[in-house]
């Protein structure tokens, strides 16, 4: 085959099916070679000689088509769905069909019933035909001349007796709410005539009145605001009337203080008069100037008194100079001293401190000595020098100790490989007891719950298995209840549903008749009653329209006879003129009640009360179809919907254990689900397990190889390995290092504590030496004070024999005698201040009185008060006018408004008068008819009219009955009868219809429930609970399409498969989709060829899916129709299945011609 393009090749398959006919499979194969030196190979055709079903047969190109695109999915399962004939749906289509003839039956019985009711129906209609001749028959009889004649008089009697009574109850009721006039029937007329002319007159006056209130409102408004504006300022003058009352006070009170503090008398008295006051404005001016004489008296006793001091002080200055030439003297001699003073004092003033220097001094020697005896007990305390001894001592045997280690070190290279031997093996086995312990505790707690014991790492996996085996049988036993239990449920459910349905229809059904009949009735009670009014009615007009025209013969000739002869043709009693006009007026009445107008009225009453009595009898058939519903259908359908919901808990019980029928479906998935994880825990468990057994197996290897070279090695030297030696040796290096970092602190603490103890002492002798100084300098300075002080008497002396002494005795003489003329003077002139503010206080509150007298501010307080009264009256006045004014329009506005009420009660009068009128024509015409003829007439009458009259009441009632069923049955009958033909062909219809919307859901399910029940079988891993194929259909029932996608499940969350998962779920979730499909659809031919499944596997892939295939075999080895061809060049992955003892036969096929 070198150098050529294309090589086409044909495998062929021979094998036995189920039913032991022989097959044959032929595959036409095509290999291309392409410009990018790869290959391509396709299948050219496929010859598979089955039965007419439809196996899943998929090359190794086209083996993972079930993850394919959406393209490829749709169209492969369109084509399944179009080659099946949809065997597995005729179950449930007889099933249907057989519930479909027996409602079928049901409504032909039902069809034969209603022919029954029909022949009754027809049977009632003869009779009805034959009562309604009896009743014509019986409308001809008549009574007697004698019976008419009672009941037309009877009955105008009693007509007559009810107007009157009528005009009667009309006249007190009026006399009882209207006010009687006496005027006459002419003026009453005139008035009511004339009401509305006088209404309009007073509603112009009304008008009239208004403007003049407005007027008198506007006036009044500007009265209150003149009147609001004088009170403002009628108050603003009172407030100025005050203050000038208390400034007149304030006047007075400055006047008698003013006299009580200068001396002037006469002015004590209260009011002061205008006099008074300007006597002692006078008095006050006087006395003023007085204090200002006395002012300048003083300032020239105070210039005299300075030309003395002047003088003097010449006198004296001149004698002041002698002595300054006497000072110079002596303060010459006092400078030479002075130096002398300024050192001694200065030095004084150093020395001022020594005590305190000297105090703190010792007070420092005292600290200094204590510090010095405590550092001297904490050397001694400290032990320096015995622990340094002890640490010495640790080092050397520790030195010697080191030195042996490295010894050791040395002779541990001549053992090197056989100790690293024993450390490679004591990490790997101390690696692998870690993760057995790691392993036992993420484990022990699942495994105590599952498999009910703790973890025996010899007996795990075994344990393990046990448990999955038993989980696994129980899982699929309670899988397969479950889903016949919820498709029993499912279908009751469906049932039940339905006639809820119809119980629904049903119930809208009665409500409309009930509505219809209740819109009928129009208030009456039921159909019986409304039918006997109607009946009652008809009678009664049918009997006033046969007596109507021989009544008015009747009352002619009586009326004829009563105005000639003055007397009652029936009583044969006399009337008088009074007595004959109600005798006239009755009759007149009652020949207007029976003249063509009345009969006319009468006839279409008659009219009206017939097509009432129609309707009625059309109810009846309602309500014979209200009473069928209440009583028949709707109960029926109740008590089957009660038998459902009672069988529902039962069966919810078979399903899913005990729970309730309305979540039965989702707890069953919920227990599923719980089996489902638990398998999966048990998986995980499984593999554990299995870890564990293989690393405590390789734990015990490993245990046997470490004692054999500990053994080898005991017999050669120490066990010890250079590890532990090297780390022995780093430990005693570190304790070394830190013995000598302790041993030197000591020493440096030791040297540390020595250097602070001569410091201190050098410091104490420091101060013992500053004490000697600081005492013979205070010696000294006893000394210079003594000095000092002998110096200071001799500048005191000198500075005695100065001639200050006179001068200073003028000075002071002078000081006094100015200073008692200057407290005079202030003590004047403040005097003077004192008056001059005092008169002009006082000129300042004159000057406020004279003005408010002067602008006659009192005059003005006093003409707004008068203007305030006025105003007030006059306000007063314009309020009484607009209340009369308003009284008028009120009274005008009743009479108005109550024109309405004063017209209706002249024309309620004028009704009285006329219904007085009326009750006489009444009386006259019942006293003119013959009642004594009349009583044995009425005798005869209800001797023979009740007897008949009962009877044919009785005769219309059974009429009107039948008449009503005949209606109901037939309204029935075509009811049913139009039903019926709806049913037409609807099983056909019905089985297509299912068909087309059943069969593919019911399909997809199984082939999702297979799928779930493989995956969880055959799958070993925990990332992915489960695989199914979704379908979302498009378009209506007829034309409805589905798109397909591959989606798998992890914790109730669905994700597309197609390109989220490894080659080996890949693999695996087609074998299964595959599987599942030839489960569904090839029934008959269940073969499932992998051809190079292993392809593009890795080798952790290969194995998942060679255990993967084994538990498939296992799982569906004893089905019949189970055939598994696998097509592969790995002989690897055969070996694996070998070994599991699952395939029963092995072909190894070569070209024809080939070398061997």
């Amino acid at each position: 085959m070198a150098n050529e393009k294309e090589v086409k090749a044909q495998v062929k398959l021979r094998f036995h099916a189920a039913n032991g006919q022989r097959m044959l499979a032929v595959r036409n194969l095509s290999v291309t070679m392409k410009k990018t030196a790869g290959m391509t190979m396709k299948t050219l055709e496929s010859i598979l000689a089955l039965d007419n079903g439809n196996p899943d047969k998929s090359g190794k190109e086209d083996s993972y088509w079930p993850l394919a695109e959406a393209s490829i999915l749709k169209k492969k399962f369109d084509d399944i769905f179009e080659a099946t004939r949809y065997t597995k749906a005729l179950e449930s289509i007889k099933a249907l069909r057989k519930e479909r003839v027996g409602e079928l039956k049901t409504e032909k019985e039902r069809l034969e019933s209603l022919a029954r009711e029909k022949g009754h129906a027809d049977k009632l209609r003869a009779r009805i035909s034959d009562m309604s001749a009896s009743i014509a028959a019986k409308e001809v009889e008549k009574f007697e001349e004698g019976a008419i004649k009672f009941r037309e008089i009877y009955l105008r009697v009693e007509n007559l007796e009810k107007e009157k009574e009528k005009y009667q109850e009309e006249l007190s009721e009026l006399r009882a709410n209207v006010q009687e006039t006496l005027d006459t029937d002419e003026q009453l007329a005139e008035r009511i005539k004339n009401f509305n002319v006088y209404i309009a007159e007073q509603r112009d006056v009304r008008r009239r009145e208004e403007a003049n209130e407005q007027d008198k409102e506007d006036e009044l408004t500007a009265a209150r605001k003149k009147h609001v504006e004088l009170n403002e300022e009628h108050g603003q003058l009172i407030a100025e009337a005050k203050a000038q009352e208390e400034r007149m006070l304030d006047r007075e009170a400055l006047i008698r203080g003013m006299a009580a503090q200068f001396g002037i008398r006469g002015f004590d008295a209260s009011p002061i008069e205008r006099d008074k006051i300007a006597e002692f404005t006078l008095k006050l001016r006087s006395f003023l100037a007085q204090q200002t004489a006395e002012v300048d008296q003083i300032q020239s006793e105070i210039h005299e008194s300075n030309a003395t001091f002047n003088e003097k002080s010449r006198e004296f200055h001149s004698s002041l100079e002698r002595y300054k030439q006497k000072r110079a003297d002596y303060r010459s001699r006092i400078s030479k001293l002075q130096p002398n003073i300024a050192s001694t004092e200065s030095k004084l003033e150093a020395a001022e401190m020594l005590d305190a220097d000297l105090l703190n001094v010792v007070s420092d020697i005292e600290g200094k000595k204590a510090r010095i005896e405590k550092l001297k007990t904490d050397i001694a305390s400290a032990n320096h020098d015995d622990r340094i001894a002890e640490l010495n001592t640790k080092v050397r045997v520790m030195e010697d100790r080191r030195d042996g280690l490295t010894l050791e070190i040395r002779t541990f290279g001549l053992q090197a490989d056989a100790r690293a031997k024993l450390t490679l093996h004591q990490r790997d086995l101390a690696s692998k007891e870690r993760e057995i312990k790691n392993i036992l505790q993420v484990s022990n707690a699942k495994f105590s719950k599952l498999v009910g014991t703790d973890i025996n790492t010899d007996t795990v996996e075994n344990d393990v298995n046990a448990v999955v085996t038993k989980t696994e049988r129980a899982h699929a036993d309670i899988e397969v209840e479950c889903n016949l239990a919820d498709r029993k449920l499912h279908e009751l459910e469906a049932s039940s549903s339905s006639l809820k349905n119809q119980l629904t229809a049903k119930r809208e059904e009665l409500k409309g008749l009930e509505k219809r009949l209740r819109d009928g009735l129009e208030g009456h009670i039921s159909v019986e009653s409304a039918t006997k009014e109607a009946t009652e009615e008809i009678n009664y007009l049918r009997e006033s329209l046969s007596k109507s025209s021989e009544s008015i013969e009747l009352y002619q000739k009586l009326l004829s006879y009563g105005k000639t002869k003055q007397s009652c043709q029936v009583c044969n009693r006399h009337m008088t003129d009074e007595e004959m006009k109600p005798f006239e007026s009755y009759l007149n009445e009652k020949i207007k009640q029976t003249s063509p107008e009345a009969r006319l009225e009468f006839e279409n009453d008659l009219k009206s009360w017939e097509s009432a009595l129609e309707g009625y009898r059309e109810l009846m058939s309602y309500e014979s179809s209200i009473r069928r519903l209440k009583e028949v259908d709707i109960l029926s359908l109740e008590k089957q919907i009660h038998t459902q919901d009672q069988s529902l808990p039962s069966l919810a019980e078979t399903a899913e254990g005990s729970v309730n029928s309305s979540n039965l479906e989702w707890q069953a998935n919920e227990k599923l689900q719980a089996l489902k994880r638990e398998l999966k825990d048990l998986a995980s468990l499984r593999q554990h397990a299995i870890n564990i057994s293989r690393l405590n197996s390789e734990c015990k290897d490993l245990r046997k190889e470490i004692s054999n070279v500990e053994n080898t090695l005991a017999v050669t030297g120490p066990k010890k390995t250079a590890d532990d030696v090297q780390q022995e040796l780093d430990e005693l290096s570190i304790e070394l290092r830190n013995t000598e970092k302790e041993k030197q602190n000591l020493q440096n603490d030791r040297e540390r504590r020595n250097n602070i103890l001569r410091a201190h002492e050098t410091e104490l002798h420091q101060l013992q030496l500053r004490e000697t100084d600081l005492r013979s300098q205070v010696r000294e300075r006893e000394a210079l004070r003594e000095g000092v002080e002998a110096m200071q008497l001799e500048e005191l002396d000198a500075q005695i024999l100065e001639g200050q002494g006179p001068i200073d005795s003028l000075d002071q003489e002078h000081r006094t005698a100015h200073t008692e003329l200057n407290a005079r003077l202030s003590q004047a002139q403040q005097a003077a201040q004192e008056l001059i503010k005092s008169a002009d206080k006082l000129e300042d509150a004159s000057k406020l009185i004279e003005r408010y007298i002067r602008d006659k501010r009192g005059k003005k307080l006093q003409d707004c008060a008068d203007a305030i009264a006025r105003y007030e009256a006059k306000i007063q006045e314009y309020r009484l006018e607009i209340e009369e004014i308003r009284k008028t329009v009120a009274k005008l506005d009743k009479e108005i408004n109550e024109g309405g009420a004063a017209l209706t009660n002249l024309r309620e009068n004028r009704r009285i008068r006329k219904l007085q009128s009326d009750i006489q024509v009444t009386q006259k015409e019942i006293e003119s008819c013959d009642l004594e003829g009349a009583a044995k007439a009425k005798r005869n009458f209800e001797e023979k009219y009740q007897p008949e009259k009962d009877r044919e009441n009785e005769m219309q009632q059974k009429s009107a009955h039948i008449g009503g069923e005949l209606t109901s049955l037939r309204a029935q009958l075509q009811t049913l009868e139009k039903d019926l033909g709806d049913y037409k062909n609807i099983n056909k219809k019905y089985t297509d219809q299912l068909v087309k919307v059943k069969y593919h859901s019911l399909k997809m399910e199984e082939v999702n429930d297979t799928m779930r029940h493989l995956w969880n079988k055959t799958y070993q891993g925990t990332d992915i609970d489960g695989i199914r194929i979704r379908y979302d259909g498009e378009g209506g029932a007829s034309k409805r399409s589905y798109n397909y996608r591959v989606v798998m499940t992890k914790d109730q969350v669905e994700m597309d498969m197609r390109g989220r998962c490894s080659a080996g779920q890949k693999m695996l979730a087609s074998i299964i989709i595959r599987l599942a499909l030839s489960d569904s659809f090839g029934q008959n031919c269940g073969i499932l060829a992998l051809d190079e499944p292993t392809n593009a596997l890795d080798v952790e892939n290969i194995d998942a899916l060679a255990a993967s295939l084994v538990d498939i075999i296992n799982e569906r080895k004893n089905h019949a129709n189970f055939q598994l061809i696998i097509i592969t060049h790995d002989e690897n992955f055969l070996r694996k299945l070998g070994r599991s003892d699952v395939m029963d036969y092995y072909w190894f096929i070569q070209p024809v011609g080939a070398l061997l």
